[in-house]
């Protein structure tokens, strides 16, 4: 197991005003792999511009399936890239990642414009064929002239679906 102190003192350097530390920060702690992800879920309602973007890429490239939720929340985010290292992450993450996905999907969440278009990309980008084959219905309303109103539904009944 990894020594906590040393993931905390890498998650504080994710917020040093130097680049080069920030990166070698975020490489410590995307090779200590799923230790670190709890560190860097507990920062991301904290962090914000370089340190929360740190924070995300290394969630997005660990793609474990505990961060998943943290990540969808993330879809909404005001800044492009966050949301794109976010659905990165839960292209990578996978079948795990489209549970809370399509959760957010069939709440309230799906009038979000940003959710709806990164919910697109991450289905879309599944590795998986037989999953992407079973998401084709949420795909389809994603790509809707109704989405706002189709996209809650079809989410719905892939979960069902899919047993989720």
């Amino acid at each position: 197991m990894a020594d906590t102190e040393f993931i905390k003192q890498q998650i504080q350097l994710l917020k040093d005003p130097d680049g080069l530390k920030r990166q070698s920060a975020r490489l410590a702690l995307e090779d200590l792999g799923k230790s670190s992800v709890p560190y860097l879920v507990a920062k991301l309602d904290e962090y914000q511009g370089d340190a929360l973007w740190e924070s995300v890429k290394a969630l997005s490239r660990i793609g474990d399936a505990s961060s998943a939720g943290a990540l969808v929340k993330l879809l909404s985010h005001e800044v492009s890239d966050i949301r794109w290292l976010a659905s990165l992450g839960l292209i990578k993450i996978g079948k795990e990642g489209v549970k809370p996905l399509l959760r957010a999907l069939s709440l309230s969440d799906a009038r979000s414009p940003l959710l709806r278009e990164e919910a697109h990309h991450v289905l879309t980008g599944l590795r998986d064929k037989q999953l992407k084959n079973s998401l084709s219905g949420v795909i389809k309303a994603l790509e809707s002239n109704s989405p706002r109103s189709d996209a809650p539904v079809a989410a719905e009944e892939a979960l069902v679906k899919l047993k989720f």
